[in-house]
């Protein structure tokens, strides 16, 4: 029997890599908008059946470096302005929705994603 130890379950690799931005490290009573968050992407990953892999993220690890630049000002802004903008849903790095995101939205995200990448093979 031949082994290849090169090859990897493609669920370790997915096309898509989805990250929920939690303020719950800060805030502890949105918790609840995280968990509704996480539903939402979940459900729209099921309903496309496109491959991603979903995360959370503290907002402290977004501030010091896990989130882009401009993902960070807007929430820094929102915050400073009374708007809680959280939890910011970023779809291979670009921010795609703050705040609770509408099922119907994600899931047209990742269709265009799968569309791209499959034109572009």
């Amino acid at each position: 029997m031949k082994l290849n130890v090169l090859r990897k379950d493609p669920k370790e690799n997915p096309q898509v890599s989805i990250v929920i931005i939690s303020a719950a490290c800060c805030i502890p009573g949105v918790a609840a908008f995280d968990e509704q968050a996480k539903r939402v992407v979940d459900l729209a990953v099921a309903e496309t059946g496109v491959e991603a892999r979903v995360s959370m993220m503290p907002a402290t690890s977004a501030y010091f470096g896990g989130a882009p630049r401009e993902v960070i000002a807007k929430l820094m802004r929102d915050m400073q302005s009374g708007t809680l903008s959280v939890p910011a849903i970023l779809i291979n790095g670009k921010a795609v929705s703050y705040g609770v995101p509408e099922v119907d939205h994600i899931k047209s995200v990742l269709l265009d994603i799968a569309h791209v990448k499959a034109t572009s093979k």
